[in-house]
């Protein structure tokens, strides 16, 4: 029995360490794809990357809160009383690069500051092979979310740029890890407070999280009641703990300082132009001035908008919403557009393909499981509903209609799927279903910045 024994473990050794060399050459890989990308991608092409590095410029003159100027409020950005952590870390690396290189030029901080992004990106997707292993215990299956995350083209395009999206999937990604260990019974207090911490940093990066915050909030509470005989009593002890505790108490005063009062003063998550502006400062705003410019007279009431020929709600979420998400995700929706059609089809199709298979092989899925399926369908309603109240305004021309914006929850949504296809039983549909999801990202993924490097993206690079 021992040699038989022994071979066994041996060979989980060996399972185990190749399943890790995989998964650094798939970090290998992508980190070559996104350096590329920090290296040569032109000015003003990555998403709203302009207003971003003028915030973190505006930021690196100060070590507080910056004072909102017109040159910051002309796109209608704001910053009184909204998230700043991402310009505020920003401002601190201009400041380091400045003191070393004295002389470093503005490309040159441009490129910084986009490397300081592909440690963000890196880690996002380091927590999410974290959740896939808290939730699916086959070393192979759990590489198949940080695969599928990586070959999403979107967010490799965006993960090279300077954007406050990539800090907040950080967080998101983290929250949803330490959240997915208290639901596997790992220690509820320490990764309790590490979610927490972590969802918290999101929200002080970017407001949109909050949504996110909540569903993960109400997740947690479903928890704690449904267990509260093993859960109780909490036993709050030992310095690490303590400090956790000291810093999200001091993350929850920075978020009540902007949300709290927000909700109090302007009865909103963030203030308004005019509740900062005068009228004829926010007539100059960008926003403000497209609205003028190609929104309609006034917002139509959903009967209004099916009265003068728009589609109907259902009809929307069909033939306009999910294509529409699959092309910003899978395409590139940024300053320049690539929105693959072909391929685009074979993601719908794909993901057809896996509901049919979850209404047929999902059975008791554990509250881990419950609970990423619920966050996940939450925040989509949540951006469903924000664009819809877009479409209502502008006449259904998908304004600020972006894939990027699911980004907080797509490794979520990563994981389900692996561990949906963990499920089913019939090993032709299985594998079958595994090799053409690799297929089609791989197809539609970064590859294509190679393949097409002097054809479709040819302007792109410099």
């Amino acid at each position: 029995m021992f040699p038989i024994q022994a071979l066994k473990k041996i060979k989980q050794f060996i399972v185990d360490q190749i399943s890790k060399i995989a998964f650094a050459a798939l970090l290998a890989i992508f980190v070559a794809y996104i350096v590329f990308i920090a290296l040569h991608v032109d000015r003003a092409i990555v998403p709203d990357e302009v207003y971003h590095y003028l915030f973190s410029q505006h930021y690196a003159a100060t070590w507080g809160i910056p004072k909102d100027t017109p040159e910051t409020w002309s796109y209608g950005w704001f910053i009184k009383q909204n998230p700043f952590l991402y310009y505020w870390l920003n401002g601190r690396a201009l400041n380091f690069i400045r003191f070393v290189v004295p002389s470093v030029s503005d490309w040159q901080q441009l490129v910084f500051l986009r490397l300081l992004s592909t440690i963000y990106v890196l880690g996002t997707v380091i927590f999410c092979y974290l959740l896939s292993k808290e939730v699916i215990k086959n070393k192979w299956w759990q590489l198949l979310p940080p695969f599928l995350l990586t070959n999403t083209l979107m967010f490799v395009f965006l993960s090279g740029g300077v954007n406050y999206d990539n800090l907040a999937n950080l967080f998101c990604m983290a929250g949803l890890y330490f959240l997915a260990r208290v639901f596997t019974r790992k220690n509820f207090i320490l990764n309790s407070l590490a979610w927490m911490i972590s969802i918290s940093l999101g929200t002080l990066t970017k407001y949109p999280v909050v949504p996110l915050a909540l569903a993960m909030g109400v997740a947690w509470v479903i928890f704690i009641f449904v267990n509260r005989k093993t859960i109780f009593p909490l036993q709050f002890k030992g310095v690490k703990l303590i400090s956790l505790g000291v810093i999200l108490l001091g993350l929850f005063s920075a978020n009540t300082a902007i949300y709290g009062v927000n909700l109090v003063r302007y009865q909103s998550l963030t203030p308004g132009c005019t509740d900062i502006l005068t009228q004829e400062q926010c007539s100059e705003t960008y926003f403000v001035k497209r609205y003028n410019e190609i929104g309609l007279d006034h917002k139509l009431s959903i009967v209004e908008s099916i009265q003068a020929g728009y589609p109907n709600p259902l009809e929307y979420v069909v033939d306009q919403w999910i294509p529409t998400m699959l092309y910003r995700i899978y395409g590139i929706a940024a300053h320049r557009f690539y929105m693959p059609s072909h391929i685009i089809i074979l993601f719908r199709l794909l993901l057809l393909w896996v509901i049919l298979l979850a209404f047929r092989y999902i059975r008791k899925p554990s509250f881990a499981i419950y609970s990423l399926a619920g966050i996940f369908i939450f925040y989509a309603l949540v951006l469903l509903y924000m664009n819809y109240n877009s479409e209502l305004l502008y006449g259904f021309q998908h304004i600020a209609f972006q894939g990027r914006y699911l980004f907080p929850v797509i490794g979520a949504a990563y994981v389900l799927v692996a561990y949906l296809l963990t499920k089913v039983e019939n090993k032709f549909l299985q594998y079958g279903t595994l090799a053409a999801t690799a297929a089609i990202f791989f197809a539609g993924g970064p590859i294509k910045f190679i393949l097409h490097y002097n054809t479709i993206f040819q302007g792109w690079f410099v």
